[in-house]
C-alpha cells in the first residue's frame, strides 16, 4: 500500500509553499516557487486542476492539469510533473498523473497533452506506461514579454525550455491545434 495520498489543491497553504519552494527547482534548475496569489490563480481557475501527492504532512509531488476549449474539440495538457527526489520510484508519479487524466475525463476532454525532454528517461517511461504516445509533430514556442533568453524546443515537440514564469495558455492552444493536424495532409505546411 502506498504511504502517500493524492489530493486535488483547493488551497494555498504554507505547507504548500514550502513544498513548491522545494520542488520547482528539482523540476528544472534555476526556477523559482510560485507566489501564493499564482497558486491561487490556478487553484481558482475554472479550467485547471492542480494535484499535490502528501506523505505526513508534507507535498512530496504535483502537477497541473489545464483544459480548453478549441473548433476542434476539448484539449487538455498536464504541466509542471514534478516528484520529490526523496518520493521517486515509489509511484507517485504515475499516481498523480492517472488522477489527472481522471480529471481530464469527467472534464469532457478529448487529447492530454504532455511535454517530456528525451533527458527525462523516466519520466518518459512512465507517460508510455500510462498510455501516452510520442507525437510526430513540433512545438512552436515564442515569448509574448519582453523577456529575453534561450527558449529550447526540440524537433519533436517533447523539449521546451527550463524557464518557468510564462503563462501559456495561449501557447498550448496553438500546440494543440497543431497537433490535430494530420502528418500525411496535403495542406500540412509546419
Amino acid at each position: 500500500m502506498a504511504d502517500f495520498c493524492i489530493r486535488e489543491v483547493r488551497e494555498t497553504t504554507p505547507p504548500l509553499l514550502d513544498a513548491f519552494a522545494a520542488l520547482m527547482p528539482q523540476l528544472s534548475a534555476g526556477l523559482e516557487a510560485p507566489s501564493a496569489a499564482a497558486l491561487e490563480r490556478i487553484v481558482r481557475s475554472p479550467s485547471a486542476a492542480m494535484f499535490a501527492a502528501w506523505r505526513d504532512g508534507a507535498a512530496i509531488g504535483a502537477l497541473t492539469l489545464v483544459w480548453y476549449d478549441v473548433p476542434s474539440g476539448r484539449k487538455g495538457w498536464i504541466e509542471d510533473v514534478v516528484v520529490d527526489a526523496s518520493a521517486r520510484g515509489a509511484g507517485v508519479g504515475e499516481a498523480l498523473v492517472r488522477v489527472a487524466l481522471e480529471r481530464a475525463a469527467r472534464e469532457g476532454v478529448e487529447r492530454v497533452m504532455l511535454t517530456s525532454r528525451p533527458a527525462r528517461r523516466a519520466a518518459r517511461a512512465l507517460y508510455r506506461k500510462v498510455g501516452f504516445e510520442e507525437a510526430e509533430t513540433s512545438v512552436f514556442v515564442r515569448r509574448t514579454t519582453g523577456q529575453t533568453g534561450k527558449i529550447a524546443v526540440g524537433a519533436a515537440g517533447n523539449e521546451l525550455a527550463e524557464e518557468a514564469g510564462e503563462q501559456a495558455a495561449g501557447l498550448l492552444a496553438e500546440a494543440g491545434r497543431q497537433m490535430e493536424k494530420p502528418k500525411s495532409s496535403a495542406s500540412d505546411e509546419r
